[in-house]
C-alpha cells in the first residue's frame, strides 16, 4: 500500500489554498506563492516558522535588490551590462545571507533576485513587479505556517505510526540477532 505522508499532504493543501486564494481575490501569478508554499512546508511547526521568517527575509533582500538593480541599469547602463551583474548580484546576495545568519534564506533571495532581474518585461514597472512579487511570496509562506500549524496528524493515525515504528524496532532487532 502507497502511503502518503502527513508533510506531503500539508504541502499539497498549501499550493490547493494558495491556489484558491488567488482566484478568490482575482490575482494573477499564484507561482510565486505555491512556489514559497512549497518551500516552506516543514516536519514540525517550528522548523516551518524559523524557515518561513528567513524565507521572507529572504524574499525581501532579493526583492529590493533586484529593483535596486535594476534602477540602476535602467537609469544608467545598456540592459546587456545585466549578463555581468546578475552573477555578481547572486555572490553578494549568498554573502549578505550568509553574513546575516540567514543561510536557508539564500535560495529565496537569489530566486526572487532572478525573476526580478531576468524577467525585465514588467507592464507595471519594476517596483510595482517587484512589491508584487515580494506580497505573492509572502502570501504563500504565510498559507503554508497556517496549513503546518493548525493541520494536526489524526489520533488514529498517531496510534498507526507508534505501532508502526514499534513494529520497525522488533523486526530490526530481530534482523541485528540473524547476523550475530
Amino acid at each position: 500500500m502507497i502511503k502518503i505522508g502527513m508533510r506531503n499532504i500539508k504541502t499539497a493543501l498549501s499550493v490547493f489554498i494558495c491556489l484558491l486564494f488567488f482566484e478568490a481575490i482575482n490575482r494573477d501569478k499564484a507561482l510565486f506563492a505555491c512556489m514559497a508554499a512549497v518551500m516552506c512546508v516543514q516536519n514540525t511547526i517550528e522548523d516551518s516558522m524559523k524557515i518561513g521568517i528567513s524565507r521572507i527575509i529572504g524574499t525581501i533582500i532579493g526583492g529590493l535588490s533586484g529593483a535596486l538593480i535594476l534602477y540602476i541599469v535602467n537609469t544608467f547602463f545598456d540592459d546587456r551590462i545585466l549578463i555581468i551583474i546578475i552573477p555578481l548580484g547572486i555572490m553578494i546576495l549568498i554573502k549578505l545571507c550568509v553574513t546575516i545568519k540567514m543561510k536557508q534564506a539564500v535560495s529565496i533571495c537569489c530566486i526572487v533576485f532572478l525573476v526580478i532581474t531576468i524577467s525585465m518585461n514588467h507592464e507595471e514597472g519594476y517596483i510595482l513587479y517587484t512589491y508584487n512579487r515580494v506580497l505573492d511570496t509572502t502570501i504563500g509562506i504565510l498559507i503554508a505556517l497556517l496549513v503546518n500549524k493548525y493541520m494536526k496528524i489524526p489520533e488514529q493515525s498517531k496510534v498507526m505510526q507508534k505501532d508502526e515504528l514499534k513494529e520497525l524496532e522488533v523486526s530490526e532487532n530481530i534482523k541485528e540477532e540473524e547476523y550475530e
